[in-house]
């Protein structure tokens, strides 16, 4: 027999909770959100990640990142529930003073918010922004309403509650396996101040940000000849420097047309390059 200790996680889990992490922040800016802070804590194989950002509005927040059960496998299940553990243990066997201690951790290194997210293949399904203040209150409806339904029989023949995972308290984002599963996750979604920043646009990308419209300058000769199959090799110099997109507004209004309808129309650039001669000098 094997003396070597089991893993508690495998590779393949480290890895895909890399590729999760690692794309929060992308996914962040993508919706508006500017990242000024992306930091790590490691103890052992637990990963702590926290997110600060500035809002679409001005307003500063940071995140503690949580993410959810890894989807994977073929469980018939799979797919159809998303959750979150927001501490392995309880401490002093309370479910109160648990989740007091959470909060007050998370006022005290300055977190304002948490940020639970499930990632599916390439797609982050969920991401639940909850206020700090607001997680404790969430939990308590989410078990209320869980207690209800098995009461009621509706949870088929599961008595376990959704936010009373063995010792772990949970937060559910989502479960479909009964009819009325659903009311869990509902009682966070519908919860005043939680946005799932998957649903949010995401914000059009500027092409002037992104598209350098900068080319070589043209040799001298007449610029019916540029790119003809015949006509005399010339030296050329490459600028190799993005042009200033505020210099170039400022060229193209005061020239009638678009500097490449003046090359496509077989007129000479000798004029555009005066007039952008004269607003360098003027400027």
């Amino acid at each position: 027999m094997s003396e070597t200790p089991r893993q508690f996680r495998s590779s393949e889990s480290l890895a895909e909770e890399a590729v999760t992490r690692n794309a929060i922040a992308p996914f962040l800016s993508e919706r508006g959100y500017r990242v000024l802070i992306d930091r790590r804590a490691q103890t052992g194989t637990a990963i702590s990640q926290f997110v600060r950002v500035q809002g679409p509005d001005g307003t500063d927040l940071q995140m503690r990142v949580r993410l959810c059960w890894r989807r994977s496998g073929k469980r018939i299940n799979n797919g159809k529930y998303s959750a979150a553990q927001l501490r392995a243990r309880l401490i002093n066997d309370s479910w109160d003073d648990t989740l007091a201690f959470v909060v007050e951790r998370d006022r005290a290194e300055g977190n304002t918010h948490h940020l639970f997210v499930q990632r599916d293949g390439t797609e982050i399904m969920y991401a639940a922004l909850i206020p700090r203040e607001e997680l404790a209150p969430i939990w308590r409806s989410q078990r209320d309403v869980s207690a209800g339904l098995i009461t009621a029989g509706l949870l088929g023949r599961t008595s376990k509650n959704h936010a009373m995972n063995g010792s772990s308290p949970t937060i559910w984002l989502q479960d479909d396996r009964w009819p009325r599963a659903h009311e869990v996750a509902d009682a966070l979604w519908n919860w005043p101040g939680v946005v799932d920043l998957a649903k949010v646009p995401v914000a059009p990308i500027s092409r002037e940000s992104h598209v350098d419209d900068t080319y070589d300058d043209c040799p001298v000769g007449h610029s019916l000849d540029v790119g003809s199959d015949g006509a005399e090799r010339r030296p050329v110099m490459r600028s190799e420097v993005k042009r200033d997109q505020q210099v170039r507004r400022a060229v193209l209004a005061r020239t009638a047309v678009c500097e490449r309808a003046v090359y496509r129309l077989g007129l000479s650039e000798h004029g555009f390059a005066t007039q952008a001669a004269s607003f360098m000098v003027a400027a």
